[in-house]
């Protein structure tokens, strides 16, 4: 049977010619396939690319290529991609995967492949049948030639072929025994002629390594570029500082970037890396590397002499090129002949392969062997040089109180630079060389703090645990920064405001007390030190929780603090009474405020700033806050950003902000933010009418907040469910919201944010028949100054009045709402009193000035998408006898959506064009990945698109639109 002639694998460079192969039997089309969703999990979009010519052509002519590439490079991951994108298209597919322990075992590797044809063997003729039957151990006798067999699997894969397109898959070709090695490469050479694609893997050794003249494609590790952009999508909320050290540590290997950070989440704390030079990479095999990682380079560094591993490690560990002892054998030719490092003659310095061989070597060496390297690098350094300091703390096995002292002073160092996470695992260090058990719990204690405030706040937690064993049973000393960080912790991570408490006021008492008494050095700075975060964790407890014991602690303290913390008190207190001249202090104490300002004093003055709605006045702050890393500092500014997009009608950006920052919250272990986030996002859906998408946040939301007694968020969530209910035309469920949320009249202080609910009361109250109860309810916060607390608070006040008023005196109103400094910064708020506005213009049949306002209401509600009020806003400009939206002509799709989408559906789609994948679509909206994804299957034809890439684009193609 004659198939083709092709010569081996096909060239990376070019493609060898085929002798034209017979006419096949017409057969079905192939199935169109449209690239997978989602984004790339591999990092090898050019490797893919040079693969997908091949598959997409089977048909008409069949193809071979290698990938080679050292351990980790992706090889697999390539194959896995293949197989999905051949079965997508209809394609059969056959894989092999070899084994090492079957490398011995003759044409073990084929029986993988093609045990699923063998049904169809009694097809072939007798003389390929008898072979094939014996080389698979299906029939008595000698074992045949591989050229009897190559030509018998080449005849049985062509009969299956000219049924349904064959791709063959063989990963692990290094391991394939020799047999069925010379039977893939005789097909490989023959493939051209049949609807056949053969895709190999192997490493840079073994049998096909030196294949001749063939399409090899070379994995090389990715560049910075395409590793960074892999560990995004791979791990998109990991922190900056495990980030930088996953990407040094990977030297571009896509499996080390996919397995270290779990490998580093799980890391000791005496992992000293972080004291590396970062130009020389020193210590960088003191990252830990897992089972899977740490196999990779096993065998080969294994296979090396012993005194060649030993000069390799110590070179792993920082150290330079190490002398051989005379008389003995140089171990550097065993080195370069195994191609992992080679030394180089103009630095002395010792170049390996990949940064993994430098961490495989760390790996498969002993505790001793270890300790031994570390303690001959810390001879080489200076006395007071951090990596001796680190070398030494790596090597030492029991308590070392001198070497614990440097490593503390070392760590306080790196915290004033900022490099808090970091600084953690060096001050953990340092109290697990300490000698005295309540040294060591003070030690794990700061350490603790480091990490809570570097963003690890599971590291944070175990440090808590650890100090309080340490110590038990009394409380570990320092007492108060112990209560301090356990209040913390606490709460972001468990939303557990208790300790916070009950804790907190007695630090605060006993710092009032010992104000006045003369102090040992050193320890007024450190009191001091503890009141400004103690009273903004209060802070915290007191505004979203209306607990009375931490009001009444901050009454009594919150002026023995900063002023910026007694101006931050003063704005939540109880904003509507208190927080008169807030803004206009605010402004004054940023102004002051120099470049070197602590963080927290930017956090404190931002904060205020969220009480009184002027976040977006105070650029300066978010700059200096922006060039700080950490996962404290960006959640911080993601929280106050959300709400002023969200404010200030940037919907968009607030809603992804949102979604990514809870995503990164729960990543990180913040409980707490993750659900402040989530009602951020809540805001935009209330706004956008999504009733099905506020309700299931809700039914996250409500429980959390009713268990821990989040009050701003119970209050909050009853405001959001009153405007999305106003949206839909539902008064007499808003009303009934609004009225559970405060009485008409009764301004409580213990409901933050009361101000952003005056439009819904309004409008619920007037639309439901309640008008006197709106005008009681407004008199009320007119009294308590609400207005002259903010400019937006003067307007939401004014926009309230105006809706609450009488038909025929409501024009003033109206005008002086209009009128109020600012009042185009509230997009949202000013539509809405324009809608009412021309509504009642309407009424009075002044037609003309209704259709002005009511256009105007409609073009922001489709900017926003609030759907439900666009079509309010459409409604009445059609009864006022104006120009409604423009309706699309007979034949012609809507702007991208070209059949509607459910209210599930447009949820979905919302939430993959923010890049979320399937998994974390489903733990958002309870559902499982794969009803997800059967979702996406009807959505892109829905939206016109083919890929996961062009949904966000589609949506705001197709503007706002109501479900079907």
């Amino acid at each position: 049977m004659e198939i083709g002639t092709r010569n081996g694998w096909e060239s990376a460079s070019g493609t060898a010619q085929a002798e034209p192969a017979e006419p096949a039997e017409p057969a079905e089309p192939m199935r169109p396939v449209e690239p997978a969703p989602g984004p790339d999990r591999t990092g090898r979009g050019p490797e893919r690319a040079l693969l997908e010519p091949a598959l997409a052509a089977v048909r008409e002519t069949g193809a071979a290529l290698l990938l080679r590439g050292d351990p980790g490079m992706g090889k697999t991951a390539l194959l896995d991609w293949a197989e999905d994108r051949a079965a997508r298209a209809g394609l059969r597919v056959l894989r092999m995967a070899g084994a090492e322990a079957e490398s011995g075992l003759p044409f073990a590797a084929l029986h993988q492949v093609l045990w699923p044809l063998l049904d169809t063997g009694h097809a072939l003729p007798d003389g390929a049948q008898g072979p094939l039957e014996r080389a698979l151990g299906l029939r008595e006798g000698a074992l045949p030639a591989v050229t009897e067999v190559a030509d018998a699997a080449l005849a049985l894969l062509a009969r299956a072929a000219a049924d349904r397109p064959l791709v063959l898959l063989l990963d692990g070709l290094q391991w394939a025994d020799p047999a069925s090695a010379g039977v893939f490469r005789s097909v490989a050479e023959r493939a051209a002629g049949l609807p056949l694609v053969v895709i190999g893997a192997t490493r840079h050794e073994g049998t096909y390594a030196s294949c001749p003249a063939g399409r090899v494609i070379d994995l090389e590790p990715l560049d910075d570029t395409r590793a960074a952009r892999l560990l995004r999508v791979l791990h998109p909320h990991l922190a900056d500082w495990a980030r930088r050290r996953v990407l040094r540590a990977a030297g571009g290997n896509p499996l080390a970037l996919r397995e270290l950070p779990a490998e580093l989440e799980r890391a000791a704390p005496d992992r000293l890396a972080v004291l590396a030079d970062p130009e020389s990479a020193e210590l960088l095999g003191e990252l830990p590397l897992g089972e899977r990682l740490g196999r990779l380079y096993e065998d080969r560094l294994r296979a090396l002499p012993q005194e060649a591993r030993r000069v390799l490690l110590l070179a792993a560990l920082g150290g330079p090129a190490a002398p051989t002892p005379p008389g003995t054998p140089s171990p550097w030719r065993a080195i370069a002949d195994s191609g992992l490092a080679r030394l180089d003659p103009a630095t002395g310095r010792v170049r390996f392969r990949h940064p993994l061989v430098r961490a495989g070597l760390v790996h498969i060496a002993s505790s001793a062997q270890r300790r031994a390297a570390h303690r001959r690098l810390a001879d080489t350094l200076p006395p007071h040089d951090p990596r001796r300091i680190a070398h030494l703390a790596a090597a030492a096995i029991g308590p070392d109180d001198g070497l614990a002292a440097l490593l503390y002073a070392e760590a306080e160092a790196m915290g004033d630079r900022g490099a808090e996470a970091e600084a953690a695992s060096v001050m953990a260090r340092a109290a697990g060389l300490t000698a005295d058990v309540g040294r060591r719990a003070a030690r794990l204690v700061a350490a603790a703090e480091m990490a809570a405030r570097g963003g690890r706040l599971r590291f944070a937690d175990r440090l808590l645990a650890e100090a309080a064993t340490e110590a038990a049973p009394h409380t570990p000393e320092p007492a108060a920064l112990y209560a301090l960080v356990v209040a913390y912790v606490r709460l972001h991570r468990e939303c557990d405001s208790v300790p916070a408490v009950e804790r907190l006021p007695a630090i605060l008492d006993a710092v009032a007390a010992a104000s006045g008494e003369p102090a040992a050095p050193g320890d007024a700075a450190r009191r001091a030190a503890l009141v400004e975060p103690a009273l903004f964790v209060l802070l915290l407890v007191a505004v979203h929780t209306g607990d009375e014991r931490a009001r009444a602690a901050l009454d009594r303290h919150a002026g023995g603090g900063s002023p910026l913390a007694a101006l931050c008190h003063q704005a939540w207190a109880d904003p509507p009474r208190t927080a008169r001249d807030v803004p206009a202090r605010l402004r004054a104490a940023a102004a002051e405020l120099g470049d070197d300002a602590h963080p927290l004093a930017d956090r404190l003055l931002l904060w205020t700033a969220m009480a009184v709605d002027t976040v977006g006045e105070h650029d300066a702050l978010w700059n200096r806050l922006a060039l700080g890393g950490t996962y404290v500092t960006q959640a911080f500014i993601d929280l106050a950003r959300t709400h002023d997009g969200f404010l200030h009608g940037r919907w968009d950006e607030a809603l992804a902000r949102a979604r990514r920052a809870a995503a990164a919250s729960a990543a990180h272990g913040y409980g707490f933010n993750e659900m402040m986030f989530l009602l951020h996002e809540a805001q935009v859906l209330a706004g956008r009418g999504d009733t099905a998408g506020l309700e299931a946040i809700g039914r996250t939301l409500s429980p959390w907040a009713t268990e821990h007694r989040v009050r701003l968020v119970t209050g909050r969530l009853l405001g959001l469910k009153a405007q999305c209910a106003l949206g839909h035309g539902r008064v007499g469920e808003a009303w009934h919201h609004v009225r559970s949320l405060t009485p008409p009249g009764v301004l409580p202080p213990d409901v933050p944010w009361i101000q952003l609910t005056l439009l819904d009361f309004a409008q619920a109250a007037v639309e439901s028949g309640h008008r006197d109860e709106a005008r009681a309810h407004l008199s009320a916060v007119r009294a308590a100054g609400v207005a002259e607390v903010s400019p937006h608070h003067a307007f939401l006040v004014a926009a309230a009045e105006a809706l609450a008023a009488p038909d025929d005196t409501a024009e003033e109103r109206y005008t002086a709402a209009y009128a109020v400094p600012g009042a185009g910064d509230w997009p949202f708020e000013l539509a809405r009193l324009h809608l009412a506005h021309g509504a009642c213009l309407r009424r009075r049949s002044r037609r003309r000035e209704a259709a002005a306002r009511l256009a105007a209401a409609h073009t922001v509600f489709e900017r926003l998408r609030a759907t439900p009020w666009a079509g309010q806003a459409a409604r009445e400009l059609a009864a006022a006898g104006g120009a409604g939206p423009e309706p699309e002509r007979p034949g012609t799709p809507a702007r991208g959506i070209r059949y509607p989408l459910s209210a599930q559906e447009l949820r979905i789609a919302e939430l993959a064009a923010q890049g979320l994948t399937n998994r974390e679509i489903g733990a958002r909206l309870r559902l499982s990945p794969r009803t997800v994804g059967a979702h996406l299957y009807k959505i892109f034809p829905k939206l016109g698109i083919t890929t996961r890439g062009g949904m966000a684009q589609a949506l705001r193609e197709a503007g706002p639109r109501e479900p079907a």
